[in-house]
């Protein structure tokens, strides 16, 4: 009984950390059909596009205009089948459609193309994607303008109009644009982001959201305002604002409305089920995540429009983002830069045995800011982003951003933080001085066994393994002993801060430690060799090692 309300506990967690990942997976596939479609075609497919013919009245005859890039990517990721469907005419349950589909808000019980969403379009965390057969997980960079953002600026369409300067994202109604276009660079400019399938109300009917975008967030507070049936649940093949947008405008997980115009205005968020932020997609292929604190700059700010709204106070076509980095990465040409480091890593997920290590600290009391409630968790990290990532009783992870705790627990946590990161310098300096001692005494087998992690999927205690493992490591421990001495050497004369550095750095694999890991496991810092791929030339713990030769700061960036 013991071992299954452990295991209850174990499995949650195990297949949160694998959707986290399939998410990430999933969206680096799309970005490579995104990259690969650029390639055959020299353009990024429309954010709306199709054959003219179509409308809600006649919805049989075209798609009106309202297929999303999704579409068009579907052969790139293998769905070559699919894609022969859409484009082609097809006959199915009684009708006949013409070649790329009818409307893509169609029954798709009846035109079936509609109903086979491809799976790489779905986050595996989201329970609501089978309550919604048709949605994706993933939508549209729109720009971070309001202002007939989801309607054409090639032709009239009451009630919108041609508004082309406040189309500033990387999609747009009946408009293609290139890499070339992208003059902020590719890699501070968002293709795409998660967004919540179900679960999300979107308001509509919202008036002044172009002067003032933050209205959104007052109208989810008022008992009048009206509300999409199913929020966000439009088809795949919809690249309506409504449907598949998204806007850099509020931060990640926050409110979503439509204007009184209809749903191909207003302001769309990110949002996600992975914590406090939304894993997101740039322009150079690149996955990161955006964290619900990420600078927003002025809430209150008008957003960019074409003509006098509000006597003039909306800001003209070509003007820097308003709304700091998360604006600045939703456009492609207005001359916006910002810090990469303003965006995090995917997610990182914990192995079964971090977690079991991170059940042993000490329970304690975190109390909200506004003193609105308090919760029972352990600290198990605190990121540069200021993001407090903590452990429940039951075991469960959540991330919260630091600046949501009372001040005293904020100290309490940037403390605890780094004592824990100087401890552990200080545990790896005493660790590398007997991994030091066993080489001398050419203990290779002992060593192995004891401070090696081998990274091919073999066991650790498999004699075969340790033996070839120790061979390699043998045959260079001169090489060895002579680095080991001086990766000590550097770490007695080094300061607190940057010691601290130092656990992280190797745990992580980044800047001088790049292409090697060190694990923290049980206690015990190991070194991850991969014996294997040692044995077919790769690179050798001693080649990392001497990497760190010649720097001046071993820990940070060259």
């Amino acid at each position: 009984m013991v071992g299954l309300v452990l295991l209850a506990g174990v499995v949650p967690r195990m297949r949160q950390n694998a959707r986290r990942s399939t998410c990430e997976m999933n969206l680096k596939q799309v970005g490579l059909a995104l990259h690969n479609y650029h390639s055959a075609y020299r353009a990024m497919p429309m954010g709306c596009g199709g054959t003219s013919s179509g409308s809600a009245d006649e919805p049989t005859l075209g798609n009106a205009n309202r297929l999303s890039p999704l579409v068009g990517l579907t052969p790139f990721f293998e769905q070559q089948p699919l894609w022969e469907k859409i484009a082609n005419p097809l006959r199915a349950n009684g009708e006949v459609f013409p070649a790329m589909g009818p409307v893509p808000w169609f029954d798709p019980k009846v035109y079936t193309p509609w109903n086979e969403r491809p799976e790489v379009l779905v986050c595996p965390a989201d329970p609501t994607a089978k309550d919604f057969p048709t949605v994706a997980s993933y939508t549209i960079n729109y720009g971070d303008a309001v202002m007939n953002v989801g309607a054409s600026p090639l032709e009239e369409m009451p009630p919108y109009g041609r508004t082309p300067g406040a189309l500033r994202g990387m999609f747009g109604y009946q408009m293609v644009f290139r890499f070339r276009d992208v003059l902020d660079g590719l890699s501070n400019t968002l293709l795409m982001s998660e967004a919540r399938i179900g679960g999300v109300r979107v308001a509509k009917e919202v008036s002044g959201l172009i002067e003032r975008p933050a209205v959104c967030l007052d109208a989810h507070e008022d008992d009048q305002t009206k509300y999409w049936p199913e929020g966000r649940g439009a088809c795949w093949a919809d690249g309506s604002l409504l449907s598949m947008g998204v806007q850099t405008i509020l931060p990640p997980n926050s409110r979503s409305a439509t204007s009184e115009k209809g749903e191909l205005e207003g302001v769309m968020s990110a949002s996600s089920l992975h914590g406090e932020g939304a894993h997101v997609l740039m322009a150079d292929g690149a996955v990161r995540f955006a964290s619900s604190s990420i600078d927003v700059g002025d809430q209150e700010s008008p957003s960019v429009a074409e003509g006098h709204l509000d006597k003039g106070k909306t800001l003209p076509p070509g003007s820097k983002s308003p709304y700091g980095v998360w604006g600045a990465m939703g456009t492609r040409a207005a001359r916006d830069r910002f810090d990469s480091n303003e965006l995090s890593e995917p997610v990182r997920t914990f192995t079964e045995e971090e977690l079991a290590e991170f059940a042993k600290f000490e329970l304690e009391t975190w109390h909200a800011a506004k003193g609105t409630g308090k919760i029972q968790a352990r600290q198990v990290d605190l990121t540069d982003k200021g993001v407090l990532v903590l452990m429940s009783e039951q075991g469960g992870i959540r991330r919260l951003a630091l600046s949501r705790f009372s001040s005293q627990d904020a100290y309490r946590a940037v403390q605890t933080h780094r004592q824990r990161k100087l401890e552990e310098a200080k545990l790896l300096v005493e660790q590398l001085s007997t991994q030091l001692e066993l080489l001398e005494d050419k203990q290779f087998e002992t060593f192995v066994r004891e401070w090696v992690v081998l990274g091919d999927g073999q066991q650790g205690d498999d004699p075969a393994a340790i033996a070839m493992t120790a061979g390699m490591i043998g045959s260079q421990r001169g090489a060895l002993i002579t680095v080991y001495d001086q990766l000590l050497g550097v770490t007695s004369t080094a300061t607190p801060e940057v010691l601290g550095k130092l656990p992280e750095a190797l745990a992580t694999g980044k800047g001088l430690t790049r292409g090697f890991q060190w694990a923290f496991l049980a206690g015990h810092w190991k070194l991850v060799f991969d014996a294997r791929a040692n044995q077919r030339g790769g690179r050798q713990p001693v080649q990392f090692m001497r990497a760190m030769e010649a720097a001046r700061d071993p820990f940070g960036a060259r």
